[in-house]
């Protein structure tokens, strides 16, 4: 049985997670999401395997479906994203008319939150919600099982061996066996909804399959190749009310000896030497993070990054993290007023955080800070404290993105009266937010300036190519402002 996995075409590079989605001009993460389930995939008897990231391929819609037609998959899963909902959607139903015989799947925070619009709106036959690993892997058992029994029938009746099935027949026995974490409609035309699935150990998948990409088209600013990431805990502990929780709130980590291994066997297999570690808050817990670091000092010439929050980091910790091979530190500032912060439900003071970020810089550590804007109480003092933030601390870089009330979220409830939204088209933004703009005005004020310009001097001598790239893409965002209209960040 052939199993395809799919990261759609798009127009420029964008990136699709599970959890989110966002324009990505200067960099391009492997979609990790599709490489746990080829992983799972593989471990079912019988299954050719197949993922085609059309991001990095660089494919068109005509060349992908191309690409789709010479494999002849059997069964097909494609993430979709949040922002280019309206773009997955159109591309979904074009595999599934191309592929009538095929089971037609998806999976995303839309899709898995929206179960039955997503399949009236695709055709598709199948959703994933919840966490898709186990699903996925026994809808491919289901299928494959049933074709196996239909092969079979068809042989005794015809008394022929190798007799097949017809289109119709595969269509017929392709409806997966139904419960754990899969929508569809079954033959009756009933909608049969998916429960939401938590897997509670995570040292019982399989790592990512690393030998479905090719590394050398990943990477992120100013880092090198071969390149991958991993994720090593699902779920958050905390309590920011504007985070889309598609794995659930309840937070589940793998054990150190399973991460550090997973980073082992990448390193050793696939020559892997830069990698990020995509966990929302990879400091969570500090007795795993300091247990994974001192695993990961074990392996030579290695350079990673994580991300952390401001209360989850500290002087120790960074130390621990450089001595273990990481050079760059994603820190979720998100504003400097407390008044934003409290808002958005963060779940610390400032002023009590502001000493360890210091202590990160004393480190040595690259640290580049998220700040999130257009909060719906976020005056012209409160952008203006964030600035002044950003500049005290002499941050590497700084990463902006405007406030989205995405569905299903502690904010989308709390501002609903206050939001526009359409599931197709997409459109999901506040009614009122006068505040777009500051997003650019955040980059123009932070980058231009002499003293952050000659300080980056040394990067265009170490990447001059990549460099003059993410020069051009800053001036193109935030001095001409041409944007992706479906999504105005830069990242």
């Amino acid at each position: 049985m052939k199993v395809l996995l799919i990261n759609p075409p798009y127009a420029s590079q964008i990136i699709r997670r599970y959890v989110c989605s966002y324009n990505a001009p200067n960099f391009l993460f492997p979609p990790l999401e599709l490489m746990y389930l080829s992983a799972q995939a593989r471990l079912v008897a019988g299954c050719e395997v197949k993922l085609i990231d059309c991001i990095a391929e660089r494919l068109s819609p005509e060349e992908t479906l191309d690409a789709v037609r010479a494999f002849n998959p059997d069964v097909v899963l494609s993430i979709m994203a949040i922002e280019y909902f309206d773009n997955d959607v159109g591309f979904l139903k074009l595999l599934k008319r191309d592929l009538p015989a095929a089971l037609v799947g998806c999976f995303g925070h839309l899709p898995g939150n929206y179960q039955r619009e997503t399949l009236e709106a695709t055709g598709a036959d199948f959703v994933l919600a919840g966490e898709p690993d186990l699903s996925f892997r026994r809808l491919l058992e289901d299928h494959m099982a049933a074709n196996d029994a239909g092969q079979s029938a068809v042989e005794a009746e015809w008394g022929v061996e190798g007799a097949t099935l017809s289109a119709g027949d595969k269509a017929k026995t392709a409806m997966p066996a139904g419960g754990d974490g899969v929508a569809y409609f079954d033959e009756n035309g009933v909608f049969v909804p998916a429960e939401f699935q938590r897997i509670e150990s995570l040292d019982s998948l399989p790592y990512a399959d690393q030998s479905a990409i090719d590394h050398s088209r990943y990477g992120e600013p100013f880092f090198g190749h071969p390149y991958t990431t991993f994720l090593t805990s699902r779920g958050c502990p905390f309590s920011c009310n504007y985070c889309v929780r598609s794995y659930g709130r309840k937070y589940i980590p793998a054990s150190a000896d399973h991460v550090v291994g997973e980073v082992t066997t990448a390193v050793n297999n696939h020559d892997i030497k830069y990698f990020r570690f995509m966990d929302d808050t990879f400091t969570a817990s500090k007795r795993r993070l300091l247990e994974i670091c001192a695993g990961l000092e074990k392996l030579e010439g290695i350079s990673w990054s994580c991300l952390a929050r401001p209360n989850t980091i500290d002087g120790e910790i960074a130390a621990a993290l450089k001595r273990a091979g990481c050079t760059r530190v994603y820190v979720g500032i998100e504003s400097g007023s407390q008044k934003v912060l409290d808002y958005l439900k963060r779940g610390y003071k400032l002023e009590n955080v502001i000493e360890n970020i210091h202590e990160v810089r004393r480190s040595g550590l690259e640290m580049v800070g998220w700040f999130i804007v257009g909060s719906p109480v976020e005056e012209r003092e409160d952008f203006e404290q964030s600035i002044r933030l950003a500049r005290d601390l002499k941050l590497e870089f700084v990463a902006v993105s405007t406030l989205v009330p995405y569905p299903n979220t502690e904010l989308y409830e709390l501002e609903k009266d206050n939001i526009e939204f359409s599931l197709l088209p997409y459109k999901c933004e506040f009614k009122e937010q006068a505040t777009t703009e500051r997003e650019a005005e955040f980059y123009r004020r932070y980058y231009l300036t002499p003293s952050f310009i000659a300080g980056k001097l040394g990067h265009l001598a170490r990447h001059p190519a990549e460099t003059l790239k993410a020069s051009a893409e800053f001036v193109r965002y935030a001095v001409a402002s041409k944007r992706d209209p479906n999504r105005r960040d830069l990242l």
